[in-house]
């Protein structure tokens, strides 16, 4: 386990949608995705968090401008841009995501690329790990991401525990209305109302929350930038996000131990997250084996994706540089 860097970074607070745009698939799906950082820097391809879309990968655009990377941020199906897969069409998995990364660096003409998956992001990063080409990904980093279904959900805050462990599996109908109830989902209220509901929510809560997710999701850079994104995250409804739980809820359809020896994967998580919980991280470097390096640092979910940028995403991108 290697020594992590010292904190650095800010809440992103790029509000507009200027490098939004679409890949026609294959199938027929469109599928969305948003650029970000140095136009010319070193790509890498960004698996966003749950539920979220490609927006979120604005809140990268400084550290990224600063260590010459382009961030690609992509939605995922039923989510922003990108169309939910057909009712005649088997189910998507994170194999079947990997799939759309690659025609999308195809499309994009990328040669040489990394891949960087945060929270919900993780298993699409370990997907794209096992299913990319070697002569074209070269290194992935995972920020407290979730591990696969039978490492179960030990540790994670109680609500979180009850929905991953029981809810997706027995109970997706009452999933979907708790996620329809929230500030996030009320797309037929204005930013206004969603902004004073978010705050009063915050309220409510942050007497049991960690000192460190207080500063984060207090912050009204990031509550302003929450709006924006998950404006994206239900455009299409909540059929994106319960298919998306369904996904991270299910068998991952590989084994992490059969990922690629020669990849190096950097895996960074908080020792205070109750979201994904820490022994994910430990268990997720434990399975890759020698070629995972694991930081484990002292954050939460929340902080450790807004402190800890400078290190993971500096020691992607002398990865993928080589």
């Amino acid at each position: 386990m290697s020594t992590p860097a010292e904190p650095t970074g800010t809440i992103g607070i790029r509000l507009d949608d200027t490098t939004s745009d679409t890949l026609t698939l294959p199938s027929g799906r469109k599928l969305g995705y948003a650029q970000y950082g140095a136009p010319n820097g070193t790509p890498i391809l960004y698996m966003h968090g749950f539920p979220s879309s490609r927006l979120e990968g604005a809140m990268f655009e400084p550290i990224a401008h600063k260590l010459g990377a382009r961030i690609i941020a992509i939605d995922r199906p039923g989510f922003g841009l990108s169309s939910p897969p057909p009712p005649d069409q088997p189910p998507r998995t994170l194999l079947s995501a990997a799939q759309d990364v690659h025609a999308l660096t195809q499309h994009l003409g990328l040669r040489r690329y990394g891949v960087l998956g945060i929270s919900g992001g993780g298993p699409y990063a370990l997907a794209c790990a096992k299913a990319l080409p070697a002569e074209e990904l070269r290194a992935v980093c995972i920020v407290c991401g979730i591990g696969s279904p039978d490492m179960g959900y030990r540790g994670m805050q109680f609500p979180n525990y009850l929905g991953w462990t029981y809810g997706q599996r027995w109970l997706p109908g009452l999933v979907r209305w708790w996620f329809g109830r929230q500030p996030d989902a009320r797309l037929d209220l204005s930013d206004e109302e969603r902004l004073r509901l978010m705050r009063r929510g915050f309220e409510k809560e942050k007497a049991g929350m960690h000192p460190k997710d207080v500063a984060f999701f207090g912050d009204e850079n990031w509550m302003k930038m929450r709006l924006r994104l998950t404006r994206e995250t239900y455009a299409q409804g909540l059929m994106g996000m319960s298919d998306d739980y369904r996904v991270l809820n299910s068998d991952f359809g590989f084994r992490i131990e059969d990922i690629r020896k020669d990849l190096p994967v950097q895996v960074w998580h908080g020792d205070k997250d109750v979201f994904a919980p820490t022994r994910h991280g430990r268990e997720v470097a434990k399975r890759l084996g020698d070629n995972a390096t694991l930081h484990i640092t002292d954050d939460t979910h929340a902080s450790i994706s807004k402190d800890r940028q400078e290190g993971w995403m500096g020691d992607l991108v002398k990865a993928i540089r080589g």
